[in-house]
């Protein structure tokens, strides 16, 4: 671990590391606690008892042994108001507040960190000064050892921290900008919020934290032709791809805002952007003749140089190159760190259809009117990204070392890899249309759409559940999150891209949208009932308080085991809590994987509403 919490100890099978990994806190073979350079092999400080060590009463380091736990070595290195002990680079130990300022080193004592008011350029940021709002929230953004940047909001109810990457800090100390918290509009929401941004000398707001969403639909640009091996100027690439004439390299934006060439020869990334942490945004080639990522601001993050080059086209080539050229056809900028390879021709999909034999790895498929792609958010996470980037539908491909998603030759969608059963079929091709993805024959019949079978016309209709009253709910491996409210689709679009979309540590609810009319205004015991006949620990509802509340508080439904509950009994025992949408991770992750218990969560909730640890 990198950080030792305060009266979190220090037993024989824990570490703690630096960094870098050179140095490493642990119980040697007598039980005392030592500092080891692993380089070279050498003791650089050991505490002065066997024992477990740690961050005691008194904001000490300390030592605790025998049966009672006495402390039987006191270190003297201690701060008031310490909450976390860490070990630097240096081989030595400090202490940090619970907003990770630093406030002493073993070696130099105390230190006196300089709080810096609510806006400061980040550069200005350092181990010793920090930025700080204060309020009945006290906010704050000081500086890791690592170079990354600490967020914390802290408040009578809790709080939250969360590390911003040292790309994206990167990025923001650039001159003319300051780090500050400004009430803004966040991607997918209604109403403003504080939220900690960059903002430049006229104060446009160049990056907000949060979802990284654009307000509306993000304009095409120059049209071309989708899957094709060339970007026209003016063009844009919006979680698209180009693939080279004979299907060898691909040239991908992913969701995350990476622009990726992949040879498919080598199976690998053979160059990229290195722009994954600017979370959505687009790629641009700009009439000027520059090669361009944006984020959601619109504000380029990486550029191939300066303008003026004259570059009219960027093209894919079969020997795994991606350059740009001028309008005679001479190359003016190339990513040239590929070694020239020819593989073999491969059938690769193109426009907005993938056909039977083909596999969806790396590349898109774009609607014939530009709104809708189906790309990868990363090489992990295939996503059917609307107009204004919500996710409309999205699979999982898995950690193998070739994701990607097939149409057999038997018509069956397939992730490549998977035991999992195809996701639908058979059909003839796999096809993305304004606002959807559907799995059709040859004859246009519709069987799959969106993640959902589409029942044939002479079919039964859906069986009745229990007595007969309730349509059965979706069986599936993910939580499903049933829409009992119908009243505004806005808001319901609002919450499916706020718990589908990442946080800022990558994590996702894994959750099954239930999105029908046969469930309005159900009430929770006819719910349960419905849920009766599936296995699944838990359920979410969208009911009209999350639907038009700011924090959409979704209600999170812990179900019994079947033994658990009795005879004829339809699960009416249950565990109940709401949990804003932002936090639906956190709870459907950790009680679907078992990490958590569900008392962790209710003991957490203010007012019976979960906001997060």
């Amino acid at each position: 671990m990198r950080e030792m919490p305060m009266f979190e100890r220090l037993y024989p099978d824990v570490q703690l590391t630096s960094p870098s990994e050179r140095f490493v806190l642990r119980c040697d073979s007598e039980g005392i606690a030592v500092v080891t350079d692993t380089d070279r092999g050498q003791v650089v400080w050991r505490a002065g008892a066997a024992g477990q060590l740690l961050l005691g009463h008194g904001y000490e380091v300390v030592v605790e042994g025998g049966e009672d736990d006495d402390t039987v070595w006191r270190s003297g290195f201690a701060a008031p108001g310490a909450q976390y002990l860490i070990l630097t680079d240096a081989g030595e130990l400090e202490l940090l507040d619970r907003s990770h300022v630093r406030l002493g080193n073993i070696r130099t004592g105390l230190t006196h960190p300089v709080p810096l008011g609510d806006a400061a350029p980040a550069a200005a940021i350092t181990r010793d000064a920090y930025l700080v709002k204060e309020g009945k929230i006290r906010r704050t953004v000081a500086r890791q050892q690592d170079g990354w940047l600490r967020v914390c909001e802290y408040g009578k109810a809790g709080g939250r921290s969360y590390a911003l990457t040292r790309p994206l800090v990167g990025w923001f100390e650039q001159e003319g900008t300051v780090l500050t918290w400004r009430r803004h509009l966040a991607g997918g929401s209604k109403s403003k919020g504080l939220m900690l941004c960059l903002v430049d000398s006229a104060g446009t707001v160049l990056w907000h934290e949060g979802t990284q969403r654009p307000h509306g639909p993000v304009p095409l640009g120059e049209p071309y032709a989708y899957g094709g091996p060339a970007l026209e100027a003016g063009g844009r690439l919006r979680n698209q791809s180009l693939t080279s004439p004979t299907g060898t390299h691909t040239l991908a934006h992913q969701g995350n805002g990476d622009l990726t060439l992949y040879c498919h020869t080598e199976r690998r990334a053979v160059w990229s952007t290195g722009t994954g942490w600017v979370d959505g945004g687009w790629a641009e080639l700009s009439e000027d003749g520059v090669l361009a990522v944006h984020n959601t601001h619109g504000v380029p993050v990486w550029t191939s140089g300066p303008s003026g080059s004259g570059a009219r086209q960027l093209v894919v080539e079969d020997d795994g190159r991606a350059e740009l050229r001028d309008a005679d056809g001479r190359s003016v900028w190339s990513t040239g760190t590929h070694t020239a390879c020819h593989g073999p021709t491969l059938d690769a999909p193109r426009g907005a259809v993938l056909r039977r034999g083909q596999t969806l790895q790396r590349h898109s498929l774009t609607s014939p009117d530009g709104s809708t792609v189906l790309g990868h958010w990363d090489e992990h996470r295939l996503v059917l990204f609307g107009a204004d980037q919500t996710w409309l539908w999205y699979a999982h491909l898995g950690e193998t070392a070739e994701p990607g998603l097939r149409l057999d030759e038997d018509g069956m969608l397939r992730v490549l890899d998977d035991e999992r059963p195809p996701l639908g079929g058979p059909a003839d091709e796999l096809r993305v249309e304004e606002g959807g993805v559907v799995l059709s024959r040859a004859d246009g019949t519709i069987v799959w759409r969106d993640g959902e079978p589409v029942a044939e016309p002479a079919a039964a209709p859906n069986p009745p559940a229990r007595e007969g009253l309730l349509k059965s709910l979706p069986d599936t491996d993910e939580t499903l999150l049933i829409r009992t409210d119908f009243s505004d689709p806005t808001a319901w679009q609002a919450l499916l891209q706020t718990v589908m979309t990442p946080n800022q540590d990558g994590f996702l609810a894994n959750v099954h949208p239930v999105d029908d009319l046969a469930y309005r205004d159900l009430a929770t015991e006819q719910i349960l009932a419905a849920a009766h006949e599936l296995d699944a620990e838990l359920l979410i509802v969208a009911d009209k308080a999350a639907l038009t509340a700011p924090e959409m508080p979704l209600l999170a439904l812990l179900l019994l085991d079947d033994d658990e509950c009795e005879e004829g009994e339809a699960r009416q025992e249950h565990g109940e809590l709401r949990v804003i949408a932002t936090e639906l991770w956190s709870v459907e992750n950790n009680i679907s994987l078992a990490n958590m218990d569900w008392e962790d969560f209710e003991n957490a909730a203010v007012n019976g509403v979960f906001r997060g640890f």
